[in-house]
């Protein structure tokens, strides 16, 4: 790698040593001498892209290249935006080296190419870019991005922080323009000040790959965040200082600088109030069905074995039960190296310090005696993550695009769980250290306006290591040695994984074709070491899996635009598998179709049905050869049995998206099937539970959601309704009882937000969930409600109040939460003031009794008590 960046360097410099430097800059205004900004001005020599460039706000684009001064003496400029037509300007070159060349656009008359909702004058369509403007979606209580964008019809943010948009996850969030975060973007929803953003953009089809783009179709979505006008060029950003009783405090800073050529971006925040720095630093969920493997990263994580934090959360969905101290502080920036490079940095230190307490009664239905034991666990973690991630891409004269990322990540984590098993007291002690490595290279190269070339390598080296200790020994009736020693156990899992993907696509009258071929590898060990106290390792009980698999794939792909408005994707991979466990080496020869037929932009919306078949191979964790300790009770084991899993996946979508009206709909239905896969047979008793991995039947799995969003304009409201069904079919075994789980849940959620041109609005929503499972003729049912209403009054120009209410019905048990904050913002001040309480109904603890197919759960768990916090924010 670093001979290939020394010699593309020397080359880059070497052509300048016979080289000019050519500028180029205009200004682009419509028929109506409007400027327009955010077009691009491609410089073509000889049909090819020499340089290229975008206007700005006010219309003005430059550019600088350098030319050998052999090289032909006239340049061809195109300029082409959304809802204009083309065009194009030569000139020649002399003795001149600077340029001004003016453009003046004529519309393009069809049909969305520009929409302007006169109603509502809220959202404008142009092409594939809808735009939001935001002034019209806020009720003024917004304090982060978050905040703002859960008030945009179509915009939804999930409960983890991921986004979607008419139920696609975004594949981007870029900041005028320019992507600062790349897939950690919930460190920007959740700490840039709502208040900077003019503007929010969604860019349909969207694709980051300038040469990709220009030759195929993309189903991506991505979203731009436009700046106000004052916050442009300038260093801008907030401190906010906020404490309260009970030592609870939040408080965060934002400190940025977005230029054309270079943008930085600093976010800070603190906080004891839930909201953990850990969770908004994994990475967001970028699934796109029809793009090339190539085009994505892959990056794998190592397995980790163990886990004394056994307390899930609630079901709350305010960060009620977590109790934290919370630290981050994350520096981001791009800027253009030259007109054709681009690098990118982003920086992150996250600290969390968390307690949490429960109580859990746990009641086995096996026969022919049920199992019962209570658990009172008081866990606290402190979890440390640094990492840092170097991109760089470059466009080169060729229509060559280049992208290199190198990622390191450095995760220590301890966690402590004083546990009382019954009437017993066991000390739990995890330390954990994790490294991972990622390297990507991507180049992708125009052979023809009818052939591309796409190339992905790929470098990933990671490693785990944790560490266990037990006291007293509560396994001592099981080994039959002294309670009063220590349980010690130490495991390694290194991974590193490589390869290389290429694929070159063909593109003739409605058919493209395409061949890929990849050659891969995954080595994953496992080493454990299992002891009581300093005594010698017990064999039986200490594992050296040794993991491997090399793999071979040939995909030949086909696409076809039957017409207009429908089109067909197919593949067909042929996968050859070279697996090494320990000494024991195995082939395995998979053939898998894929094929989708959908739509595209119908008046009656788009439809796409699709069938794949796809077959896997179990990973390291299924294969340990003896048992590893999980946490005090718990030990799990793997098979020696390998055996391919085969997969059937059916699946049919329908969106339909109407932007004139704000009438959005998303639909999919998913089942897939199973010949065979690996599963857990236990043994369970009060003290312990042995799990071994072992082949079982396959599982049957069926999704059914919907989602419909209407703009009610009599009432100036947004108005969502939502269904989401799961059917699973899995066989399990406890205490050799064999027997289906059968599972179904459901949820049904409605959704609401006002936009009243009045002093109030409002914010409501309701949600049921319902469960049902099945095992071995036991028939079980779980019932789960949610509703809130939150209130916005403005008193005036300067006071503004705001009050949360949410409602839960848990099986029979209810709580409510209320909170309130009061905004205090002084006319044409830089400072603002706000008051906040939180939990004024003092609930302190949440009881609930969950019965599942086997076996009866009953928890107590802690909630943060009220708590009051005053801030002070100043802007500059």
């Amino acid at each position: 790698m670093g001979k290939f960046l020394v010699l593309l360097f020397l080359t880059i410099w070497g052509s300048h040593v016979t080289a000019q430097t050519i500028k180029v800059q205009g200004v682009l205004r419509s028929t109506k001498n409007v400027v327009i900004p955010n077009t691009s001005v491609i410089i073509y020599l000889n049909n090819t892209i020499v340089a290229f460039g975008y206007s700005n706000d006010i219309g003005i684009y430059q550019t600088e290249f350098d030319l050998k001064k052999s090289e032909s003496k006239t340049l061809k400029l195109v300029a082409n935006g959304l809802g204009f037509e083309q065009q194009e300007k030569t000139i020649g070159l002399g003795k001149d080296t600077e340029f001004k060349v003016d453009f003046i656009l004529k519309e393009k008359l069809e049909d969305l190419n520009e929409v302007v909702l006169e109603a509502w004058e809220k959202i404008s369509v142009k092409t594939d870019t809808i735009i939001y403007k935001v002034s019209a979606f806020q009720d003024g209580s917004e304090q982060v991005l978050e905040d703002l964008l859960k008030n945009i019809p179509g915009i939804e943010i999930a409960s983890d922080g991921n986004i979607k948009v008419n139920g696609k996850n975004i594949d981007k969030l870029l900041i005028e323009g320019d992507d600062l975060f790349d897939d950690k973007y919930k460190l920007l929803t959740k700490n840039l000040d709502a208040n900077v953003i003019n503007e929010v953009e969604v860019l349909n089809n969207f694709e980051d790959n300038p040469v990709l783009k220009s030759f195929q179709d993309s189903e991506k979505v991505a979203l731009n965040l436009k700046l106000k006008a004052e916050k442009k060029n300038v260093w801008f950003g907030n401190v906010d200082v906020g404490f309260g009783v009970e030592n609870h405090f939040n408080s965060s800073a934002n400190i940025g600088l977005l230029k054309k050529k270079v943008k930085v971006l600093n976010l800070i925040n603190g906080n004891t109030i839930g909201t953990t720095a850990t969770s908004q630093v994994k990475p967001s969920e970028t699934i796109n069905i029809s793009s090339a493997n190539i085009d994505k990263k892959i990056e794998k994580r190592n397995t980790e074995i163990v886990k004394v934090d056994n307390v899930s959360s609630t079901n709350f969905s305010n960060n009620a039960d977590v109790f934290n101290t919370s630290f981050l502080n994350s520096l981001s920036f791009v800027t253009s190296l030259s007109d054709h490079t681009k690098l990118r940095s982003h920086t992150y230190f996250t600290f969390d310090e968390i307690e949490k307490q429960n109580l859990n009664l746990t009641e086995y239905f096996i026969s022919p005696e049920s199992i019962t034991f209570s658990e009172q666990n008081n866990i606290k973690i402190k979890d440390i993550s640094f990492a840092t991630e170097l991109e760089l891409k470059h466009f080169s004269k060729n229509e060559t695009y280049y992208t290199y990322d190198f990622a390191f990540e450095n995760n220590p984590t301890q966690t402590r769980n004083h546990v009382l098993f019954n009437t017993e007291r066991i000390s739990q002690v995890q330390d954990d250290e994790k490294y991972n490595l990622f390297n990507h290279l991507n180049v992708t190269k125009k052979l023809s306006d009818q052939i591309l070339w796409l190339t992905y390598g790929y470098l990933g080296i990671n490693k785990t290591n944790q560490s266990l200790s037990v006291f007293p020994n509560v396994l001592s009736d099981v080994f039959n040695n002294d309670d009063n020693t220590q349980i010690n156990q130490k495991s390694e899992t290194p991974l590193t994984y490589y390869g290389l993907i290429s694929e070159i696509i063909a593109k003739h009258n409605a058919s493209e074709y395409g061949v890929e071929f990849s050659a891969t590898v995954d080595k994953d060990d496992i080493e454990s070491a299992f002891r009581f106290d300093n005594a010698p390792i017990i064999d039986s009980l200490s594992n050296n899996t040794s993991y491997r698999n090399t793999k071979f794939e040939a995909t030949l792909k086909y696409n076809y635009t039957i017409s207009k408005l429908l089109k067909l994707s197919s593949s067909l991979r042929f996968s050859q598998n070279y697996l090494e466990l320990n000494t024991a080496k195995q082939q395995f020869f998979f053939v898998n179709p894929k094929i989708r037929l959908h739509t595209k932009k119908t008046k009656i919306g788009n439809f796409g049905v699709s069938y794949n078949y796809k077959s896997d191979l179990p990973n390291s964790r299924y294969l340990t050869e003896d048992y590893i300790l999980k946490n005090y009770r718990t030990f799990t084991k793997g098979t020696a049995e390998i055996q391919q899993i085969n997969n059937h996946n059916f699946g049919f979508y329908y969106t339909f998206n109407n932007y004139k009206k704000q009438f959005l709909i998303n639909s999919m239905v998913m089942h897939s099937f199973s010949d065979r896969g690996y599963g857990l047979n236990s043994q369970v008793t009060e003290q312990s539970n042995f799990s071994t991995y072992t082949v079982i039947d396959g599982g049957r799995f069926t999704n059914y959601n919907l989602s419909i969003t209407k703009y009610l304009s009599p009432l100036s409201s947004t108005l969502k309704i939502s269904t989401n069904h799961n059917w699973t079919n899995t066989p399990i075994i406890i205490n050799t009882i064999i027997s289906p789980t059968i599972n179904y849940s459901a949820n049904y959620r409605l959704q609401g937000t006002t936009y009243f041109k009045l002093p109030i609005n409002f914010k409501f929503g309701f949600q049921y969930n319902y469960a049902k499972g099945e095992f071995d003729s036991q028939i079980t049912t779980n019932h789960y409600y949610e509703s809130n209403v939150d209130a916005t009054l403005r008193f005036s120009d300067v006071w503004l109040c705001k009050f949360e209410n949410i409602y839960y019905s848990i099986n029979h048990n209810t709580y409510w939460f209320s909170n309130f904050n009061v905004n205090y913002t002084p006319e044409n001040s830089r400072w603002s003031y706000r008051l906040s309480a939180n939990n004024l109904l003092n609930v302190k603890a949440f009881q609930n009794v969950y019965v599942s197919e086997f076996q009866r759960n009953e928890t107590r768990i802690d909630i943060l008590p009220l708590y009051v916090l005053l801030n002070v924010k100043y802007r500059f």
